[in-house]
C-alpha cells in the first residue's frame, strides 16, 4: 500500500505529495465536469451564439461526460491509486501505457489544450465570461495533474 509520512491529517502546514494532487483533481473535477457539462449545454442551446464556439463546447461536454468515466473508472479508488502511484502493471492504465507520469501529464496536456482553445475563442467572443471562466478551469486542473505526478515513476 502507498503511505505517506507524515499523514497529511498530521501535520498543519507542509507540500502535500502527487497522490493529494491526484485525489484533489478527481474529487473537483466530479463537480467541475458536471458544471461545465451543464453549462455547455446551455451555451450550444443558446441561438445568439456563434457556431464555432458551440462546436468548442459540444466537443467540450462530450469530453466531460466521458472524463468523469475516467476518473471514476481509473482513479477514484484507493486502491487503484495506491496501484497507480506504485506503478504496478495491475492498473489497467499502466498495463497498456508503461507510465504513470506519461498518463499523467498526457491528462495534464488534455486540459491545457482545452484552455488555449478557451482563451483564444475568448479573445474573438470577449462578450461571453463563461468562456474565461472555462479557460481558467483547464489551466487550474492542468496545473494540480502536473503537480499530481510528482511522485510518479521515472521515464
Amino acid at each position: 500500500m502507498y503511505t505517506s509520512s507524515p499523514r497529511l491529517s498530521e501535520t498543519l502546514c507542509s507540500m502535500p505529495n502527487g497522490r493529494f494532487f491526484m485525489r484533489h483533481v478527481v474529487m473537483i473535477n466530479y463537480a467541475g465536469k458536471v458544471y461545465t457539462v451543464i453549462k455547455g449545454i446551455e451555451v450550444i442551446a443558446d441561438q445568439n451564439i456563434d457556431s464555432y464556439v458551440k462546436i468548442v463546447f459540444v466537443f467540450y461536454t462530450i469530453f466531460m461526460t466521458l472524463g468523469m468515466y475516467w476518473y471514476t473508472r481509473f482513479w477514484l479508488e484507493d486502491e487503484d491509486l495506491d496501484r497507480y502511484y506504485a506503478n504496478e502493471t495491475t492498473h489497467i492504465l499502466i498495463k497498456y501505457c508503461n507510465s504513470n507520469k506519461c498518463i499523467t501529464l498526457c491528462a495534464a496536456l488534455y486540459y491545457v489544450i482545452f484552455a488555449v482553445l478557451f482563451f483564444a475563442l475568448y479573445s474573438i467572443n470577449g462578450d461571453l465570461p463563461v468562456i474565461l471562466s472555462f479557460a481558467i478551469w483547464n489551466v487550474w486542473c492542468a496545473i494540480n495533474l502536473v503537480f499530481a505526478s510528482r511522485d510518479l515513476a521515472k521515464d
